[in-house]
């Protein structure tokens, strides 16, 4: 007699490491800033620790995959960063986040009467002045992009993707991934002030998380591509001059592509593990 095989429950012990890693480290690593941020504290902190704080999820990955039966370090970075994936993936993912920054550069123009100062584009007051726009974008990618999404797309996402959807685990990915950012609101300068900014920032990254979703699943699972989106669009998003009105229509962009996408995106069912 056939049987059918339903796919197995996502087990709450298989992430609660992961989650716990991964919040644990980011937020131990940006503690400081807060309190000396909020209270004046005066608590020795470290050149760049709010990206060293980054590699949160890429160390909550790690011990997962240590853990038993979490699958191996080795058999996990084979995918997550393998090179064989249709390249079209790449320019897909660098060029989606440049499109985004010309329609952004436009608005500005428009709306202010004149174009962005393009030789402080894409600097941060989070880095040493003498960072040009190219070690700025490097420093992006080697933290929040190889940090970050090594956890979200490289070990949540497909973990979720053996129950549910690809949609739906894009959606619940940007919960966590919300919940992730919470410390940052009360020291990071491109958080504080955002009132009901927020909700629009909420949204983004909801529909930020179902692009980089569909990018990830199109690239069989290599984050290369998504570290690349990534990388980009906080550059284009997080430098001082991104404030505002480039920021936004950022991520307006990013919206309406993640609206397009959702149907195909909740047309891939689960994909369970083969028995």
């Amino acid at each position: 007699m056939q049987t059918s095989v339903k796919p197995a429950a996502l087990p709450a012990k298989k992430l609660l490491p992961f989650i716990l890693v991964s919040f644990g480290f980011t937020w131990l690593c940006w503690l400081p800033l807060l309190l000396n941020k909020q209270f004046a504290a005066g608590m020795p902190v470290l050149p760049g620790q709010f990206y060293l704080g980054s590699f949160g999820p890429l160390l909550g990955t790690l011990i997962s995959l240590r853990l038993p039966g979490g699958g191996g370090i080795a058999t996990w970075s084979k995918t997550a960063f393998s090179l064989a994936f249709p390249k079209k993936w790449l320019a897909i993912a660098a060029g989606l986040p440049l499109a985004y920054g010309a329609v952004a550069v436009l608005a500005h123009t428009l709306i202010t009467g004149s174009m962005p100062d393009m030789h402080r584009f894409g600097l941060t007051s989070d880095l040493p002045p003498q960072f040009n726009i190219w070690m700025t974008s490097g420093i992006w990618m080697l933290t929040f992009g190889i940090g970050e999404e090594s956890g979200w797309r490289g070990y949540l996402l497909p973990a979720l993707h053996k129950r549910y959807s690809l949609f739906t685990s894009a959606l619940l990915v940007a919960l966590i991934w919300m919940a992730w950012h919470l410390p940052a609101f009360w020291f990071n300068e491109s958080y504080l002030g955002m009132g009901f900014g927020i909700i629009g920032w909420a949204i983004s990254l909801t529909y930020g998380s179902v692009v980089l979703a569909w990018i990830c699943a199109g690239s069989r699972w290599s984050i290369l591509p998504v570290i690349v989106w990534h990388g980009i669009f906080d550059l284009l998003t997080a430098s001082d001059q991104a404030a505002e009105i480039m920021a936004m229509v950022c991520s307006m962009l990013v919206i309406l592509h993640g609206v397009l996408l959702m149907r195909t995106l909740g047309r891939r069912r689960s994909q369970p593990p083969k028995l």
